[in-house]
């Protein structure tokens, strides 16, 4: 049996973990001062029990009935905790100005990233100056997206603006399981985004930074820069500035995929590899401070301890590098009381830090990996190294190393799957030299921004760096060549993700505890997950929908029957391949059709086995649904009138609905991404005025008719 008073943090967390879990899925409940004083009396007589119920049941048979109770109180604490803060949000929202808003007074909370057609920046607006003169005080963070002049370039963290432009609510994703960049940024805690040309802001040429943050973002840049000076260029300035910095702004999104698909990818994120490395670096250069005097002894680690989180705070304060410098924080802590922890313990104490400062973390997929990653490789690396061994030594110690890769990608398996619907095969080659080649890399590129003052070392040093990035690029390269490098189209709903961490955690358990009992429950769960997959696959057979997205600028109409689906797009559409990954991707593997799609043209006539196509009617599952690009029409009504179900129309030629109607006969209109606003609203006027039924689709989203 697991000893789990080793793990006081452990049973800590998961009742907070369930409670901001709840708190959250039950978002549709009312965040107002009601509930939120509810909760705190709540909270407080929970508080309250707990002290009383330890002073008054001091005999152990007793124990149960305190344990209920802080855990009871944990999970109300989590659940306030997420109510506190969307309270608010609310209470703190622009759009709580009720009167028409006239100037917005905000600061850059960030440095701005240069884009490809804006600069983008999130922003604290601070102020309101109303209509009549009236100042209003809000509290709310907007993504703003800046004209790229000379003008937004010279803006800078801290800088404080005045604004004309009405901030908008983030849209929903039209289509359906695009990603939800709402939901996203309001777990961010913003709900407002706004676009700012060169003549709607003013800069009033004030700065009120944190000194702290400025002095940070002021020498990332400076060692940004200071790299380029030294020689570092291109991808390789890329993929050191990730590295080395955090700041993958500059990453080109090509070379990001192919580390993806090396399974490589955490080595470009500064996590607690990157905290490590710079650990033992530094632990290695103060040596002669130990077995020394006591207060020696201390500075060493106090001198540590303001290292790495110096280290955090210039890497961004991500939550997977806060998560490594809470861990060896309370390390170096240990070290220097003589107190040494369970390193799982401290994982769920610097789990249960970061959910507390921002509750929403629970549900970030960089924060859920890092530390499922580290928890398999504690658990499981052990065990797997001790399946070969062999009598040399390069042997062991290589495959030492993929241990610790199987460790962790078994761990994050589940995730990986869910998330991002692929597995790459090739993850043990990749981390097997890419492994020591990237701590080479880290400590290299500490020695050359510690030594960038002096004359030739420091190019050297550069030069040597650039060229180990080079040798690690090439490789990933290598490995996304190879056949099935990747496996994408991989899906799994809820209640089977559920039952996959069920069975990675009793997996954990059986390693741990050595129960059979365990294996039975592996095996049931196992039993569980294929019912559930039996169920998914009945229902996909017999599935028949058809799907108009919603793409800016461009058609695309999905038929679906069963297994097999047909995409009917312009040429626009199928040579962009990004509009299709980003709109349509997700749809399709959960529909399990990723891998099983035909493509024709808008203007080809085809004939498959359960759609069909003519001129401008399409016919499928006894519906016919008509096309039109403004190239056919009369001015005189026809005898006889072609009956439709629906008429799309699509395209930037004008059309008028009253030609339409002399030709066909329809009850419904369906109004295509691909027309400009001012047809659009021409076309909706026509259709209220005749009393037709429509669907707009660039405001009302993808048009599904099942």
């Amino acid at each position: 049996m697991i000893s789990w008073f080793k793990y006081p943090f452990i049973r800590l967390l998961i009742p907070f973990a369930i409670g901001i879990y709840l708190a959250f899925a039950l978002e549709n409940m009312a965040n107002d001062a009601k509930i939120i004083l509810r909760l705190l009396i709540l909270l407080s007589l929970l508080l309250l029990s707990q002290v009383l119920t330890s002073s008054l049941l001091k005999d152990y048979r007793y124990r149960r009935i305190f344990s209920s109770l802080l855990y009871l109180y944990l999970i109300v604490l989590g659940f306030t905790l997420v109510k506190i803060k969307e309270y608010k949000l609310c209470i703190n929202d622009i759009s709580s100005v009720d009167l028409c808003p006239k100037y917005y007074y905000a600061i850059l909370v960030e440095p701005p990233i240069v884009k490809e057609k804006s600069i983008k920046v999130m922003m604290k607006v601070f102020g309101i100056e109303d209509d009549k003169g009236y100042n209003h005080d809000v509290n709310a963070k907007v993504v703003s997206y800046f004209e790229i002049n000379d003008k937004s370039l010279s803006l800078r963290y801290g800088d404080c603006i005045v604004f004309m432009t009405n901030p908008e609510q983030v849209e929903k994703p039209p289509n359906p399981e695009q990603f939800d960049y709402k939901d996203y940024l309001y777990k961010k805690g913003v709900t407002h985004q706004v676009y700012l040309k060169s003549d709607a802001w003013l800069d009033i040429a004030y700065n009120d930074s944190n000194p702290i943050y400025r002095f940070s973002y002021w020498l990332r840049d400076f060692l940004l820069e200071t790299m380029q000076k030294l020689g570092v260029q291109g991808e390789e300035y890329s993929v050191a500035a990730a590295i080395l910095l955090g700041y993958d702004d500059s990453l080109p999104q090509e070379l990001r995929q192919k580390y993806v698909a090396a399974g490589a990818m955490h080595i470009l994120c500064v996590s607690g590899l990157h905290v490590g490395v710079i650990f033992m670096v530094f632990s290695y250069m103060l040596a002669f401070l130990d077995n020394r005097k006591k207060w020696q002894y201390v500075m060493k680690n106090c001198v540590l301890f303001v290292l790495i989180w110096f280290y955090a705070l210039i890497a961004g304060l991500a939550p997977s590098i806060l998560r490594a410098t809470i861990m060896l924080s309370f390390v170096i802590v240990g070290n220097m009381i003589n107190r040494k922890g369970v390193l799982l313990n401290s994982l769920a104490a610097s789990a249960f830090i970061l959910l507390c400062v921002n509750p929403a973390n629970l549900f970030d997929v960089g924060f859920q990996l890092s530390y499922v990653a580290v928890i398999g490789i504690v658990v499981l690396q052990v065990p797997i190294s001790k399946v070969i061994y062999s009598k040399y030594k390069i042997v062991n110690k290589i495959w030492e190393i993929t241990s610790v890769t199987i460790a962790a990608q078994i761990a994050t398996a589940p995730f990986t799957i869910y998330y991002f619907h692929q597995f790459p095969i090739y993850f043990w080659l990749s981390n097997l030299f890419m492994t020591p080649i990237s701590s080479v890399v880290i400590m290299g590129g500490m020695i050359m921004l510690l030594i960038f003052f002096v004359p030739y070392v420091n190019v050297a040093v550069a030069w040597i760096v650039s060229k180990m990035i080079y040798v690690m690029n090439f490789g990933v390269s290598w490995i996304e060549s190879l056949p099935y490098s990747i496996i994408k189209g991989l899906y799994v709903n809820d209640i089977q993700f559920v039952v996959l961490l069920i069975t990675l955690l009793l997996l954990l358990l059986l390693i741990e505890c050595k129960d059979i009992k365990m294996l039975l429950s592996i095996m049931i769960m196992s039993c569980i997950f294929l019912i559930v997959n039996v169920d998914i696959n009945l229902k996909r057979n017999k599935q028949k929908e058809m799907v108009i997205y919603s793409i800016n600028n461009m058609t695309a109409i999905d038929f679906i029957n069963g297994g097999e689906h047909l995409i009917l797009s312009d040429s626009i559409f199928i040579n962009d391949k990004s509009a299709f990954s980003y709109n349509i991707e997700n749809f399709l593997v959960k529909k399990g059709l990723y891998h099983a799609g035909k493509n024709k043209l808008l203007h080809e006539d085809f004939d498959e086995n359960f759609v069909k196509k003519r001129k401008n009617v399409v016919t499928f599952d006894e519906k016919l649904i008509g096309l039109s690009d403004g190239s056919v029409f009369s001015r005189e009504e026809l005898s006889y009138k072609i009956p439709l179900d629906y008429m799309l129309i699509y395209g930037r030629k004008r059309q008028t609905l009253s030609y339409l109607l002399n030709v066909y006969n329809f009850d419904y209109l369906i109004i295509d991404g691909s027309v400009p606003y001012y047809l659009t609203s021409r076309l909706i006027d026509e259709a209220d005025a005749l009393g037709i039924k429509y669907h707009n689709i660039r405001e009302d989203g993808a048009f599904l008719m099942k």
